[in-house]
């Protein structure tokens, strides 16, 4: 592994001739040798005379490979579990497993609106979410990224049923959390982030009243955007 990919600070020398060279020093800072030398990020070395460097220091390394991006179009892909003890009204324990994938437009740190379209899978019904998405960034430098999403729609229900008086319903989802981006990539960034799903849906049976079933979930979401 390069030692660029891992560096969090880069060296910095001054000469007396006024350049200033920005790299990784690969002698010893307090050797006896009677020359420095320094690799630049493009893998460059250049060896001076210790009497000619004035000033040695270090700064903060940002990899010229990684760019924030402040605005323009933005896509997200994310998967994973919706957990939490929940019943069904037959009685039945409801685990659930989520994919959804968002498009839209950054128009600044702290805020994204975009369009989500997704597959929620749970164990008794499956659920086309249509979401509108908000999500903003606390912060716009470094490679790791906190970050919010609000999230509300209608799900359609694509159930599978064979039964002619049963129909099921879909309904009202929001969703809300936190997560965090590590970019790797110019604005490629693996995406992680926890929060709260809510799904809301109905069985109308002919002759009986409408039963109504609230889905609340734990959410976790792994997955990728650029």
């Amino acid at each position: 592994m390069s030692n660029w990919a891992i560096a969090q600070t880069r060296d910095v020398l001054k000469l007396k001739n006024g350049s200033v060279v920005k790299g990784q020093i690969i002698t010893p800072k307090d050797g006896p040798d009677s020359v420095v030398t320094i690799e630049t990020y493009d893998g460059s070395t250049w060896v001076f005379k210790r009497s000619e460097v004035v000033l040695r220091g270090s700064e903060p390394f940002k990899d010229p490979a990684i760019r924030y991006k402040n605005r323009g179009f933005e896509h997200y892909t994310e998967l994973g579990p919706l957990a939490m003890s929940n019943r069904a009204s037959n009685g039945i324990t409801t685990s659930a497993f989520s994919f959804q994938t968002t498009n839209g437009y950054r128009f600044n740190q702290w805020l994204y609106t975009g369009i989500g379209v997704g597959a929620d899978l749970y164990a008794v019904q499956t659920f086309v979410p249509i979401v509108l998405s908000i999500r903003g960034d606390f912060r716009n430098t470094g490679t790791k990224i906190p970050f919010y999403f609000v999230e509300a729609g209608h799900s359609i229900n694509a159930t599978s049923n064979d039964v002619v008086n049963i129909k099921y319903r879909g309904g009202a989802t929001f969703a809300v959390g936190a997560g965090l981006k590590l970019l790797f990539h110019q604005s490629t960034a693996f995406v992680v982030g926890l929060g709260y799903r809510f799904q809301r849906s109905a069985t109308e049976r002919l002759a009986l009243p409408t039963v109504t079933d609230d889905f609340n979930r734990l959410t976790l979401r792994i997955g990728f955007s650029f």
